[in-house]
């Protein structure tokens, strides 16, 4: 994990579980390169009302640098844009 994950996304969005992040990472539902090659996935989370979590990793795959719930991917899923 980043500092940033550690430190900064639990006071900006509070409520995220590691336990759910850790799903997505095992378990996406859609998968991204970001231009900086960070990897981004996406997860629905029953627990949180089928909510779209997003995780970006750093391009190792490995170490997590974000999470946060996702208001966009699902209309952006639908109309078929490139996330």
């Amino acid at each position: 994990m980043t500092d940033y994950f550690r430190n900064v996304v639990p006071e900006k969005h509070p409520g995220i579980k590691l336990e759910w992040v850790k799903s997505v990472i095992n378990a996406p539902m859609s998968k991204s390169i970001q231009s900086d090659n960070r990897i981004v996935l996406w997860g629905k989370i029953p627990e949180a009302e089928d909510r779209i979590l997003r995780v970006v990793l750093l391009e190792d795959g490995e170490t997590i640098h974000n999470a946060f719930f996702d208001r966009s991917f699902l209309k952006k899923h639908k109309q078929g844009e490139t996330l």
